[in-house]
């Protein structure tokens, strides 16, 4: 699976996230087109009627987002700024299958004998038609602790030191809406690593996951689902402009 994510070098697929946002679940559900290298990012939520374009390199790093409440204009927005970031458990850097690759990779790097304390197949499932290997992943040392900030740390900076949540962090330390470097030397409690179990289901024939549940302390935390993937398609040459037809930048 791993080597299968790694050969990813464009992804497009339709996903449907289920994310808990303080005590109530938010669902949604969104297209996604993905170039690893150099990264472009496009995001497609039809329900809320909003668009994003993120291209490397380009806008001085700022996502082109259009809004159906604002139908006549576009905005330029820091990918990492509260706007985006609302009610959401991930940037837009970790869309796909690869915040789960690093993820898993991560844990299996930092103790490899213990490979079988964490991971175990729980034999095939159909998923959407297809067949699936299913994966139980679990850390049953999983726990919070107390971290102290060092300088220019953000909380993402510190959730990818980690390899825990973002979104976590931020809500067991009410910082829900700051997104900037937090202060030298701030005491903060936070889950590691990321959850205290997940079950994976991963396509038998393309080897990539198609759907990943997540739990910790309170039950269920997140849950993606991914239909529709298309590994590897080729892109036009202008797929990721905003002046591409169909967009509505």
């Amino acid at each position: 699976m791993l080597d299968s994510i790694k050969n990813i070098k464009t992804q497009a697929c339709s996903v449907k996230a289920t994310e808990r946002i303080g005590k109530r679940f938010l669902i949604a559900e969104s297209y996604i087109k993905i170039n690893i290298s150099p990264r472009k990012i496009y995001f497609h939520s039809p329900e809320k009627g909003a668009e994003l374009l993120w291209v490397e390199g380009t806008n001085k790093g700022s996502a082109i987002v259009h809004s159906k409440s604002i139908p006549l204009m576009s905005f330029d927005l820091d990918p990492y700024g509260s706007i985006i970031r609302k009610d959401q458990h991930h940037t837009i850097f970790e869309l796909g299958t690869y915040f789960i690759g690093t993820t898993i990779a991560n844990t299996i790097l930092k103790a490899p004998k213990e490979f079988d304390k964490h991971f175990t197949y729980a034999g095939m499932v159909t998923w959407n038609n297809k067949e699936c290997y299913q994966v139980i992943i679990s850390y049953p040392d999983y726990k919070y602790i107390d971290y102290t900030t060092k300088k220019g740390e953000t909380v993402t900076s510190i959730a990818h030191k980690l390899n825990t949540s973002d979104y976590k962090i931020r809500y067991k330390n009410d910082l829900s809406s700051y997104f900037g470097s937090i202060k030298t030397g701030k005491k903060l409690t936070i889950p590691v690593p990321y959850s205290n179990k997940a079950i994976m289901l991963i396509d038998k024939k393309t080897y990539i996951p198609i759907s990943i549940t997540v739990y910790d302390e309170e039950g269920l935390y997140e849950a993606y689902e991914f239909t529709y993937m298309r590994i590897n398609p080729i892109f036009k040459s202008d797929e990721f402009l905003k002046s591409y037809k169909g967009y509505s930048f």
